[in-house]
């Protein structure tokens, strides 16, 4: 697997569905390599059994910020340094793939994003002579939209790839207008590691945070970012809040937007009733879903035309069995049936988003009745086994196709 994000220590969410398929194909009885770029924050933890190469491709730590979500200031715009570290980064990840392949001899090679990854992979799967599968996950799709030169390299991976899949319908669509061949794509959502959901100990992370145990509670989690929709979330609690003054809103995660959106709450007077704990490792989401009566998955697309392909965070709440409100954007719709496994409201509509909050919030029925049927969809067609088998058997196919 080529990689520009993928898990740094232990709890880190950064690239973690790529770390989970690997973790996953690994248990099904595969050999899997993952080269993915250095960064400063990398910590010794258990792979898995997943081998780990990790490369340098800049002079100093301060310097690598061509991975890891670290290259794109709120995920809009391409930091002013990052287009002046690709060279060495392309240099860096080739050598590395092609040294392992002279090792190891791969039968295939696995990119995820278009770029760089599904680029860099067009260009070993030609020298190594491999099948190619590139996997789209959102961001690369939008800077190829905005890029001439990312879009020509876009299109260089595609043109080798065997197969090229989406994590959403929205995605693949967007990706044919960028000159993908319609019969290499197709959609493989993400999945979550559904039994790890299915006990959170909600009244430990209530405790943690300091919220009464019968305060009702929204939940998000995600990156700061414009694309998820929070600085909506925000101004919809001023409507729950209306109705239900003991209610809280609780937005894990980390990014270029936490002053911003701080700020936001303050403006907006519900600051006392959002709590921003920071980023949530791994391994305590289940007791932070379980702490939630409702989840919020609020993306929207932003300013500059990016938005979510399909959010991994929505799979694991469901997974959990907690009600989910959600817009309709995206890759949400193919997921999310309106009414049945969750509410979906127009994307931006914070009217419509307040209301729906607190519709959740009011009837116990209905959220059992939502979380209940969410956990089931999940359970029957968005686990990380099934995702870890589609591949496989995708693999196999590549593998036995004359290559381009």
């Amino acid at each position: 697997m080529l990689a520009s994000s993928y898990p740094r220590y232990p709890g880190d969410a950064n690239g973690f569905i790529v770390g989970s398929l690997a973790r996953a194909l690994v248990r099904l009885g595969h050999t899997v390599h993952v080269v993915v770029p250095y960064d400063p924050a990398v910590r010794e933890m258990d792979q898995g059994g997943v081998c780990m190469h990790r490369f340098r491709y800049a002079p100093r730590d301060d310097l690598h910020l061509a991975g890891h979500g670290r290259s794109l200031q709120g995920d809009v715009h391409m930091k002013g340094v990052v287009p002046l570290l690709m060279p060495g980064y392309v240099v860096a990840a080739m050598a590395t793939a092609l040294r392992l392949h002279h090792r190891e001899r791969f039968d295939l090679l696995h990119a995820h994003w278009a770029i760089p990854g599904g680029a860099i992979g067009g260009l070993v799967s030609r020298l190594m002579g491999l099948p190619l599968l590139i996997t789209l996950h959102g961001s690369d799709v939008y800077v190829a939209e905005h890029n001439r030169v990312y879009a020509a390299a876009a299109r260089l991976g595609f043109r080798r790839a065997q197969r090229v899949t989406a994590v959403s319908e929205d995605l693949r669509t967007r990706a044919l207008a960028l000159g993908l061949d319609e019969a290499k794509a197709m959609v493989i959502p993400p999945g979550p590691e559904v039994e790890r959901y299915r006990d959170g100990d909600g009244a430990r992370m209530r405790a943690k945070l300091g919220i009464p145990p019968s305060a009702p509670v929204i939940g998000a989690l995600g990156r700061l970012v414009y694309k998820k929709g929070f600085r909506h979330l925000l101004a919809a609690m001023r409507i729950v809040l209306a109705s239900l003054p003991d209610a809280y809103c609780v937005i894990g995660g980390d990014g270029d937007l936490r002053e911003e959106l701080a700020a936001q709450a303050q403006e907006m007077e519900v600051a006392e009733r959002t709590i921003f704990p920071g980023p949530v490792a791994w391994e305590d989401t289940p007791d932070y879903y379980a702490l939630c009566d409702v989840v919020a998955v609020p993306s929207v697309v932003d300013a500059a035309g990016n938005v979510d392909g399909l959010p991994l965070v929505l799979l694991e709440a469901m997974a959990s069995g907690i009600a989910v409100v959600a817009s309709r954007v995206a890759g949400i719709p193919d997921v999310v049936l309106d009414g049945l496994d969750g509410l979906l409201v127009p994307p931006g509509d914070e009217g419509a988003l307040g209301e729906a909050l607190l519709r959740v919030l009011r009837d116990a029925p209905l959220r059992a009745a939502l979380g209940a049927r969410a956990r089931q969809e999940v359970l029957a067609h968005y686990s990380v086994e099934s995702m870890a088998r589609r591949f496989e058997a995708l693999y196999r196919e590549c593998c036995h196709e004359p290559r381009a």
